[in-house]
């Protein structure tokens, strides 16, 4: 998974992959966001993860959905290195699933296939939630 991280200027990165996507990096200064900090990108990442996999499963039980939608929240320690101590995960959905199996979807994705949240520190609390919406 090569990966090429160049620095542009003031706080800021582009990083790109071998078949030229490319997303900024960038810290905030003064509050003025520049790009996605890395940080809102670890999260990105495991939300991201997260709703793939479930997709893929949906797809899969041949259970239609209209949408799927991931809200993402995390709280850092104010001592550096500032790491993570939580992060919390809220999925809805919305079309043919009950909740039962939708919750037990979310964590079985979150257990057994999100490699991004199964490469964090396993200290980090995960809070998992998952709601149907109505249509």
């Amino acid at each position: 998974m090569p990966l090429t991280i160049e620095w542009v200027g003031d706080l800021r990165n582009v990083a790109s992959d071998d078949s030229g996507h490319s997303v900024i990096v960038a810290s905030r200064r003064e509050n003025i966001p520049a790009g996605f900090s890395a940080t809102q990108l670890l999260l990105i990442a495991a939300a991201s993860c997260m709703s793939n996999h479930l997709v893929g499963i949906l797809q899969k039980k041949r259970l239609s959905i209209k949408k799927l939608r991931v809200l993402a929240d995390g709280i850092r320690s104010e001592e550096h290195p500032r790491k993570f101590t939580s992060i919390a995960l809220a999925f809805e959905v919305q079309g043919n699933v009950e909740q039962r199996v939708f919750d037990d979807m979310v964590a079985m994705v979150k257990d057994k296939y999100c490699s991004v949240l199964n490469s964090l520190d396993q200290a980090i609390a995960v809070k998992l939630e998952s709601r149907i919406l109505a249509e």
